[in-house]
């Protein structure tokens, strides 16, 4: 909140001090105000004057010294003092009585957080999970289900308009082997299948399930039963997602591509750029010609279209067809490989480089113990979506999977996933949330109200520091929206949640015989609770009233 103001006010003093400057390129290169170490006794700081100081061949301490006499003269009401120290850092301290007025705005009205950020003009597209409808979902797919879905409220909440998608693979030799699969089992029931098919109980329930509403004379008893397990199978994966808060606007499928012929205009298209070749009975994209290592079948010898390919008209479709102004992609650790020839194709097609946004959400190791819970897919032996969320819950699940950045694998640890106390960082926020509900409770019992014309006041070092940790929040929804890695706010969230934990011991917050300090304290302390609030529902976690 403060440092963006202080950062335009300096660069103002700048700009009027040294008349000649490139502010852009200053801008461009670095921040220009930081939080004050806990050994500087201010608020926030800038080393701009030392950056400078090679640019305008002045000492550091004279560069200070000479924008300080700007920016005391033209001081805002919400700083309360200026001060530059050696070899040239200027240091601001925020008025206390600011900080008290826009938490108590926070306090009255939670949309406070939200009235910060403008409504931006772009519509955002995010596809994540898009695992192929042949199996359910896995302990792997948690992670991508969990950080697009937060990515997506984030970034609905800083003002875009969002559309979440979940793209269904239903094209494809994996799908022919899916229904094949089942239909073996239908078929041979009680032999066991030695094939390199799709295995699993998950198979022979569907096999069972099936067979139920299926004519065996049918004469397209292959393509009947491949429709009906891709049928069950969605039906299933958006139960499984429900269960994390994991909602879609679209599902598109990919056959679509192939029913309104995006693949072929998608050849034209590449053809006329010069960019298709026939090869020995296969086609190609020439993407060696735009820098890529090798040149991509897009069609094989036996007229398949390979995943490429399909990507490629998907995405067409998403820029030229439904028109969205950005794409952001969340894909597996195992679509590393596919990111530069995908971001190449499209911008053949015309598409910018900086609209289309993938992001690699990488591998997930499961913990039991001391066991390492291992995955195998083919096998039918692994942890599933459901498994988890039955097993840990959907908060838990949703707190640890978005923990960290998603670019760094990850290990989720299930017994520390359930554990009930401080230990457990979810537990920890969602118990200081039911405390200070419990307090606001208690204060109204005791008679104890607060209005818009009560006044919080800042009177000790753990209030001040609440305080600033409140008024992060905007700085922490602008990284996010910038670097689109949600993991901050679990951040965020536990360290304001530490801070309210440790202030609720250390001090007396309801006090019978001084009921004006007592209302100060509760309406602070609704301030802390609406922002607990809110990057909860930011996460996509409930926020407990009793535990």
């Amino acid at each position: 909140m403060y440092i963006q103001k202080i950062q335009d006010f300096i660069l103002e003093g700048l700009k009027k001090t040294y008349r000649n400057i490139d502010l852009e390129t200053i801008q461009n290169d670095g921040p220009i105000i930081q939080k004050s170490p806990d050994s500087i006794k201010s608020d926030f700081g800038s080393s701009l004057a030392l950056r400078l100081a090679k640019l305008l061949k002045k000492p550091p301490i004279e560069i200070a010294n000479n924008l300080n006499t700007f920016l005391n003269k033209n001081k805002p009401d919400f700083i309360d003092e200026i001060t530059v120290i050696n070899p040239g850092y200027i240091n601001f301290s925020i008025n206390k009585k600011d900080i008290a007025s826009k938490l108590k705005n926070i306090a009255l009205e939670v949309n406070t957080l939200k009235k910060q950020f403008d409504k931006q003009s772009e519509t955002i597209q995010i596809e994540f999970v898009s695992a192929n409808p042949t199996g359910p979902l896995h302990v792997g797919h948690i992670r991508g289900a969990v950080y697009g879905s937060a990515l997506s409220k984030v970034l609905s909440f800083y003002g875009y308009k969002l559309k979440n998608e979940y793209y269904v693979n239903d094209a494809g030799n994996q799908i022919t082997e899916f229904g094949q699969s089942i239909l073996n089992k239908i078929l041979n029931s009680n032999k066991d299948d030695t094939s390199d098919s799709y295995k699993g109980e998950y198979i022979l329930d569907l096999a069972n399930d099936i067979q139920k509403e299926l004519d065996l004379n049918s004469k397209n008893l292959t393509d009947e039963v491949t429709k009906i397990g891709i049928k069950k199978m969605l039906t299933l994966i958006k139960n499984d997602l429900s269960k994390l808060n994991v909602k879609f606007d679209e599902w598109f499928h990919e056959s679509q591509l192939f029913k309104d012929k995006t693949l072929d205009e998608v050849i034209k298209k590449l053809n006329k750029k010069e960019l298709i070749s026939t090869k020995e009975g296969a086609t190609w994209f020439l993407s060696k010609k735009l820098g890529d290592e090798r040149d991509n079948v897009l069609i094989k010898k036996d007229s398949s279209h390979t995943y490429f390919f399909s990507d490629i008209a998907n995405h067409y479709n998403k820029f030229f067809i439904r028109n969205f102004d950005k794409v952001i992609n969340i894909w597996g650790a195992d679509h590393q490989g596919h990111i530069k020839r995908t971001k190449l194709a499209m911008e053949s097609l015309g598409v910018k480089s900086e609209d289309l946004i993938i992001k690699i959400s990488q591998m997930v190791t499961i913990k039991k113990g001391d066991e390492i819970v291992k995955i195998s897919k083919r096998s039918g032996e692994y942890v599933t979506l459901n498994e988890i969320v039955e097993e840990v819950g959907s908060d838990a699940c949703r707190y640890f999977f978005l923990s960290k950045s998603p670019d760094t694998q990850l290990t989720f640890d299930i017994e520390l996933a359930k554990i009930q106390n401080s230990s457990n960082p979810i537990f920890y926020i969602q118990y200081a949330h039911a405390r200070l509900i419990k307090l606001l409770e208690s204060a109204k019992k005791s008679k104890i109200e607060v209005s818009k014309d009560s006044e919080i006041t800042i009177n000790s070092e753990k209030e001040l520091e609440i305080a600033k940790k409140i008024l992060e929040f905007p700085e922490v929804i602008e990284q996010i929206v910038k670097e689109l890695e949600p993991h901050h706010i679990t951040r965020y969230c536990l360290e304001l949640a530490s801070l309210f934990h440790s202030y609720y011991q250390a001090e007396k917050i309801i006090d019978d015989t001084d009921n004006k300090t007592s209302q100060a304290k509760i309406l602070f302390c609704h301030s802390v609770l609406n922002t607990i609030r809110q990057c909860l529902d930011l996460m996509m976690i409930s926020a407990p009233k009793n535990m």
